[in-house]
């Protein structure tokens, strides 16, 4: 392989770490950074961040999307500062009968900021 060639690759292969650090407006001027863990379903992680940010919280947050399935979401919801990040509870959300409706992006968004906020 040539090496233009190994740097286009190498570049390719780092791509979907820099979409998963973009910011997005969360209305407010509220910034919700969206990570997404390597190897999450991409489209579930999107729909979380967006029900995440029609919620529209307060200050700057990322949630980091840890793990995904048909039934199940695994997230974390991070403070961040200017003083540093304040790592927030991880929250599990696992449906049983079913797989994930869009409704359930939301009550997990919700979840989160009620209860995985740091102190």
């Amino acid at each position: 392989m040539r090496p233009s060639a190994r740097i286009v690759t190498l570049g390719l292969a780092f791509m979907p770490l820099v979409l998963a650090a973009c910011r997005v407006d969360a209305g407010g001027g509220a910034v919700v950074q969206c990570a997404p863990a390597q190897g999450v379903n991409m489209a579930q992680a999107d729909a979380l961040c967006d029900a995440l940010r029609a919620e529209g919280p307060d200050g700057g947050l990322r949630l980091r999307v840890l793990a995904t399935g048909p039934a199940t979401l695994s997230a974390q919801l991070d403070r961040v500062t200017d003083q540093g990040d304040r790592p927030g509870q991880r929250m599990d959300f696992n449906v049983m009968d079913r797989d994930l409706q869009p409704g359930d992006f939301t009550s997990f968004a919700r979840d989160l900021l009620r209860h995985g906020l740091p102190d």
